[in-house]
């Protein structure tokens, strides 16, 4: 008796070569745009960073 999974699922030998391109594409393209949201998201908490540190730390001067 096949479960819904199994149904859903087709061969691996009836695969489409156009399916097949696809996912090797996406594959390819994943990594780099992960890589590109990573590195948005570290520059805009260092800027936030250096602009908290310009405008809040440095009026102040020494403290104590």
């Amino acid at each position: 008796m096949e479960t819904s999974l199994e149904a859903d699922t087709p061969p691996a030998d009836r695969e489409d070569p156009a399916e097949q391109a696809a996912l090797q594409r996406a594959l390819r393209d994943s990594p780099r745009g992960a890589l590109a949201v990573a590195g948005v998201a570290v520059g805009s908490l260092l800027l936030a960073w250096l602009l908290i540190y310009a405008f809040v730390f440095l009026p102040r001067g020494m403290v104590g």
